[in-house]
């Protein structure tokens, strides 16, 4: 199933009040996905999103409404290989082989490592660096965040009151998180090609978790995520709604679904 960006090859959306060059005032989250990348910048004295730009490629870098000084920069490269590791469990001399493990091969890329201690985990990750390069040259002060670490987070964050479903789709898979609270029951990448594929493994990950559908929170967002893949999952979990909603003030039609941008928007809960 090929997914196009149509309407939203490239935007942007700002408060009235943003003003880009304030200096040191702002945390940047960019996520480079498998054809667009996408910047939001959130006011850190507020904790309030102010800016979200999208573009191909790393178009979204250059553009004039990202702060050119802000205090701290983060970024999630897809796709990644990635992988959570209890504490205890980790030896940091086979961090290749862990990722192995799940995945089937070592990694070509640099295996790194980024504790999540809300879990007392360690998520060990490589992604293509080419992408990297160019997101250094713009802001040397950027921290990489492995979109694993930044969806277990996002769930816990949203589970406060219910168990949560926490779904990012990409151009050819899957990343599910399934929190109660600060309890992590689940955290999982898949092969998924198609709507029925997406389906299959959020019922899987319902199932995995000992949670019936109807008893959960279904949250979704990512980057090809498809309107397809949001009516099928509708017709499987009574309470299925956006991770990301669209609660900015005058939202243009032509913005489409904020929740693509999922994996920008919920770095700073990473950070903050």
């Amino acid at each position: 199933m090929k997914f196009t960006f149509g309407a939203m090859e490239r935007g942007e959306y700002k408060v009235a009040h943003f003003d880009p060059k304030r200096d040191r005032a702002f945390h940047l989250a960019i996520v480079l996905g498998q054809g667009p990348s996408a910047c939001v910048a959130h006011d850190l004295e507020t904790g309030e999103p102010q800016m979200l730009v999208w573009a191909p490629g790393l178009e979204a870098l250059a553009l004039a409404s990202v702060p050119a000084h802000p205090r701290s920069v983060t970024y999630v490269t897809l796709p990644e290989w990635s992988t959570l590791v209890p504490d205890g469990a980790l030896d940091p001399t086979m961090n290749g082989q862990h990722l192995a493990l799940v995945h089937g091969k070592l990694p070509v890329a640099q295996v790194r490592d980024e504790p999540v201690k809300t879990i007392s985990a360690t998520c060990l990750y490589a992604h293509d660096e080419s992408n990297e390069r160019n997101v250094l040259d713009r802001f040397p002060n950027a921290r990489a965040l492995p979109l694993q670490a930044v969806l277990v987070r996002g769930a816990q964050m949203r589970s406060t009151t219910s168990p949560v479903l926490l779904m990012h789709r990409g151009a050819d898979r899957v990343d599910l998180t399934l929190a109660n609270g600060q309890r992590l029951l689940l955290s999982n990448s898949y092969l998924a090609r198609t709507a029925e594929d997406v389906l299959y493994f959020c019922l899987l990950a319902a199932e995995t978790g000992g949670i019936p559908p109807a008893d959960m929170k279904l949250r979704t967002g990512g980057t090809h995520l498809l309107q397809l893949e949001r009516d099928l999952l509708d017709r499987y979990f009574s309470d299925h709604a956006p991770a990301i909603p669209s609660t900015w003030p005058n939202v243009p039609k032509t913005l489409g679904p904020m929740d693509r941008w999922l994996a920008a928007f919920d770095q700073f809960a990473c950070v903050s």
